[in-house]
């Protein structure tokens, strides 16, 4: 039996978040023997750059949400996100477009959002302030930067180009769709 795609990437994905949880859970607890206020672990700002499209949403939410719930609806919001971009691929082989809505306003508002989050993710690498990198205090600390730079810039020009394109070539849909409805009705009345 072959494991599908839209299964297996978001199992995958949702056991590397609860590894690297419970590894900045572990990692906070032994630094604040020590330290007042450590910063952002590494592991975690490796989890965020692995899931970027998801930062920006969960900044909205993490603050209001009480003890493990930040921890739970992160870890459900990773695997549902990691289902929808394995159905992303999937469209994408079968039709060169993304796995969005048919309906129009749906389809153009979702455009905007996923072009939207990559140019915010481009702002913040910018200006580095809600996004805290680790620091680059030896040759081994550029193992957790070299990813965490990366991987949102890969994210931001993947939304950027793959939304962007579908929702530069709406209008010139949503204009065969009008002349096609257009050839219908005069076809219609004979």
């Amino acid at each position: 039996m072959r494991l599908r795609l839209k299964y297996a990437l978001p199992l995958v994905q949702t056991l590397v978040a609860v590894v690297l949880l419970v590894w900045t859970s572990r990692w906070e607890r032994a630094l604040m023997r020590i330290q007042d206020m450590p910063g952002t672990p590494p592991s975690f700002t490796l989890l965020i750059a692995i899931n970027a499209p998801l930062a920006m949403p969960r900044m909205l939410v993490y603050r209001y949400l009480p003890g493990w719930w930040d921890a739970i609806t992160l870890i459900v919001a990773i695997a549902v996100f990691w289902h929808w971009v394995a159905l992303n691929i999937e469209s994408w082989r079968r039709s060169r477009r993304p796995f969005l809505f048919s309906w129009t306003p749906l389809r153009l508002v979702g455009d905007t959002i996923a072009v939207g989050i990559g140019v915010m993710w481009i702002v913040v690498l910018l200006h580095n302030r809600a996004y805290s990198l680790p620091p680059l205090f030896s040759w081994t600390d550029w193992l957790w930067f070299v990813p965490c730079i990366s991987l949102p810039i890969l994210w931001s020009a993947v939304l950027i180009l793959l939304f962007g394109r579908d929702l530069v070539s709406m209008p010139s849909a949503l204009q065969s769709q009008i002349r096609r409805s257009q050839i219908d009705v005069t076809s219609c009345r004979c």
